[in-house]
Parts: C-alpha cells; structure tokens; sequence
C-alpha cells in the first residue's frame, strides 16, 4: 500500500517524543539542568503539527488513489499526541516542584 511508506514519519516523531520525556522523568533537581519549559512546550506542538500533516497527507493519498487509509499512522498519531501532551504536563510539574524546592 502507498500510504506505509509515510508511516517512518510518525516512527521517528514517536521516538523524539520519547527521548524528550525521558529527558524531562530523569533531570537532576539543580537549576542548570532544569530543561526549559518553553523549549519542551514548542517541540511538542511541533511534533504533533508534524504528525498531523503527514496523517493529513495519509488520507489524501488514500483517498486519491482509492485505497484504505492505514490504520497503523492512525494509532501512531494518537501515541504522539498522548506523549506529547505528557510531556507537557511532566514538564510543567517538574517546573513547579523546582519552585517548592
């Protein structure tokens, strides 16, 4: 089918979203290696606008050449909208524990 060979997108967008929360679970408690917020929040919207259009571009395709879309970039998608998401939020709460500390 045409529309797998988009699916290495959505696979390399999962593992970035992947290598930014654990970099977001393992940080030290100190204030040089507290990882911005903002730069955490802009990857993750990028990576979701990006999964987006490629799941976009997915269905054109499908819909063109008159075959089913692929099921697979779907659940793909919904991964990295979860991850991303919690990313956010993982970030979001470590900021705050930082200023209890």
């Amino acid at each position: 089918m045409i529309t797998e060979y988009l699916r290495p997108i959505f696979y390399v967008t999962l593992l970035f979203s992947f290598i930014i929360m654990l970099s977001v679970i393992m940080q030290k408690k100190s204030a040089q290696n507290k990882v911005n917020v903002f730069y955490i929040f802009i990857l993750s919207i990028f990576s979701i606008i990006l999964s987006g259009i490629t799941l976009f571009q997915n269905g054109k395709i499908a819909d063109e050449t008159g075959s089913a879309g692929d099921v697979i970039s779907f659940y793909l998608f919904i991964a990295v909208i979860i991850i991303n998401v919690l990313n956010i939020v993982f970030s979001l709460v470590s900021k705050s524990t930082y200023k209890n500390d």
